[in-house]
């Protein structure tokens, strides 16, 4: 004889309730798919955008550090950047090598871009200037040191008496011109220079030791300025960088 058991739990007594597949799941966050489209679409058109942009650009040189006036050019000041910019105002990078030993014409900031305009091959220095050095002591020279490229003026100082001089530049009072003037002895407080470019400055590490400073001097102001100069009775203060020196490295 077969014995079956009885059915229990909710579904007992209840005739076609047997065992059932569970319902699929129905999907609740159709905002959250909607998104998911939208991001994707968005790289997508970023990504071709990129790629758009950077179809215009170009590795051009750009200044590596500071470049000074006069400054003869090597390999080491240039680095190389790749922007967007009308191939006429920069220069390629492949270009470097034509600008090896070229002097500076201006003050170049580091990060600038390279243009030719701002180098120029052999001797940048005019035919009526001349270099003349002088030593400057800590009192003879502002607290924070001078640096190639600066704008400065410089007046005779020291109790050594007159200077005896045939000419000067701008002598006197700081308003007047650069015209050289028959003066026949210079006193302590008169100006030398009225604004002159430093070209070179050595011995500087120190701002309680002397130092050497050479400057473009024009050649008519030579003969008030030099005898200073040999005598180190000439002091240098410096001037806004947006004065513009009496004489200055030739440019194109």
């Amino acid at each position: 004889m077969t014995v079956t058991a009885p059915m229990t739990g909710p579904a007992a007594g209840l005739p076609g309730h047997g065992p059932r597949l569970p319902n699929p799941p129905h999907d609740r966050r159709p905002a959250l798919a909607a998104l998911a489209v939208l991001l994707i679409v968005a790289g997508a058109l970023g990504s071709g955008l990129i790629a758009y942009r950077s179809g215009g650009r170009s590795d051009v040189l750009v200044a590596a550090h500071e470049i000074l006036p006069g400054h003869v050019v090597t390999a080491d000041d240039f680095t190389i950047a790749r922007v967007a910019a009308d191939p006429g105002s920069v220069v390629a990078a492949s270009a470097r090598s034509n600008f090896i030993g070229t002097s500076a014409t201006a003050r170049i900031p580091a990060g600038t871009l390279i243009n030719r305009t701002m180098f120029l091959s052999g001797q940048v220095m005019p035919a009526n200037a001349l270099v003349v050095g002088v030593v400057v002591n800590a009192q003879q020279r502002p607290a924070r040191q001078l640096q190639a490229g600066d704008v400065v003026r410089a007046y005779l100082v020291g109790t050594g008496g007159s200077l005896r001089s045939t000419t000067a530049q701008g002598a006197g009072t700081p308003d007047q011109d650069n015209t050289p003037t028959s003066l026949g002895a210079l006193q302590a407080g008169d100006i030398l220079l009225k604004a002159t470019r430093v070209v070179e400055v050595h011995g500087n590490s120190s701002p309680s030791q002397p130092a050497t400073v050479s400057l473009l001097v024009p050649s008519n102001a030579a003969a008030g300025f030099v005898p200073a100069a040999a005598e180190s009775r000439v002091a240098l203060v410096r001037l806004s960088p947006s004065v513009t020196p009496d004489i200055d490295f030739r440019k194109r």
